[in-house]
């Protein structure tokens, strides 16, 4: 029994009806792609500006959750005490503080932080237009800021009653609801007004020292101190992510399989009635229930597998072209994310052929020969 050729024919001789399937395969797989590409680029976002700090460890005050949602205060004497544990090789305050803003009547969040051009971390990750040599009353912001505000070189920020003239924009800074920018030590300590406090301390352990051995002594010598290593502080830093979009994600991902279900199994339903007469006399010579499945499995299998293919370049090109207008909008694409969208595609394309089997089975092939 030829059951592809029969599919193949039922498919693509109502070249309409299968543009409108294949069509809305393709948006369920778009939607699921670059739901999951947001995703994964979001949290990539949050921990890439502390990936790219030249740190082993990050020292915070205990209880501390992230540096988004939580504020971290630590003794700046603690710096000599952590220098002196062996295995220690730098110690490197970090201080930060999250700013509101007002810009052109909306509301703003900036992470100012304290950041001197001599040190060899804490700074932004990649200048990209402008210079890194601050002084007072300059400040560097990130490029996705400043596309989002309108600002460019040379223009001004006013932060409570201070003024900041914009000399440089970084990339890498941006944590999707608030942005790094950085300040002058000297204009750090006079709009903070943290004396002897720092946010976290960064620490870089000799070569060959176990970080984690490290990490309990300093916890030890700092009081109402907690030690993250870099993975596990990137971690936390994008939980945040995690528990806000995942269940938005999920609800929407859901979404987008019933529409694949509902558009493929409906427009093959549809054609199975049409073709009721054909299943019929196909019935009449032969035909078993099983093998007329399998025709409408091929059909469902091949539009599944074509609007997969289709959107698997539309998810690309989406990420190149709205990713150049919205910076915000950060996707990235993983290959163990296409495999299992590819099995969810064909689960779906075969959970979509269950709907015509039972018209099939309802079809008597007597009715054939009626007048």
């Amino acid at each position: 029994m030829p059951t592809l050729l029969i599919a193949i024919r039922n498919l693509f001789g109502e070249r309409g009806r299968f543009i409108i399937t294949v069509t809305g395969v393709t948006f369920s797989v778009v939607l699921i792609i670059v739901l999951q590409a947001l995703y994964q680029g979001w949290t990539a976002k949050m921990g890439q500006y502390i990936e790219a700090q030249d740190a082993d460890l990050w020292v915070a005050q205990a209880g501390s959750r992230d540096m988004s949602h939580s504020i971290s205060l630590l003794p700046s004497s603690a710096k000599q005490t952590i220098t002196d544990l062996s295995s220690v090789a730098s110690v490197t305050p970090f201080i930060g503080k999250r700013v509101g803003l007002e810009i052109k009547g909306k509301d703003r969040i900036i992470y100012l932080v304290r950041y001197d051009p001599t040190a060899t971390v804490g700074g932004p990750v990649k200048l990209i237009e402008g210079r890194a040599n601050l002084s007072a009353g300059e400040v560097i912001i990130d490029r996705v800021f400043a596309n989002n505000t309108g600002f460019k070189l040379g223009d001004t920020i006013t932060v409570g009653n201070e003024s900041f003239t914009i000399i440089g924009l970084a990339s890498g800074g941006d944590l999707v609801a608030m942005s790094f920018a950085f300040i002058s030590p000297a204009d750090a300590d006079r709009l903070f007004q943290l004396p002897n406090l720092t946010s976290y301390f960064l620490i870089s352990v000799s070569p060959g020292a176990d970080r984690e051995q490290v990490a309990q002594a300093i916890t030890t010598a700092v009081p109402n101190s907690i030690v993250y290593t870099k993975e596990e502080f990137i971690e936390i830093n994008g939980q945040f992510i995690r528990e806000a979009f995942l269940p938005i994600i999920l609800v929407l991902v859901l979404i987008g399989v019933a529409t694949g279900i509902a558009v493929i199994g409906l427009t093959i339903f549809t054609s199975t009635i049409e073709k009721a007469r054909e299943y019929g006399v196909l019935k009449a010579i032969g035909a078993t229930g099983g093998q007329l499945n399998r025709v409408v499995a091929i059909q469902s299998l091949t539009s599944g597998l074509i609007g997969y293919a289709i959107g698997v370049i539309v998810s690309f090109l989406l990420g190149i072209i709205v990713g150049r207008f919205v910076p915000e909008f950060v996707v990235r694409f993983r290959l163990f994310d296409f495999a299992w969208i590819f099995a969810l595609a064909i689960v779906m394309a075969l959970s979509a052929a269950l709907i015509p089997t039972r018209r099939i089975a309802s079809i008597n092939p007597a009715d054939v020969f009626k007048a």
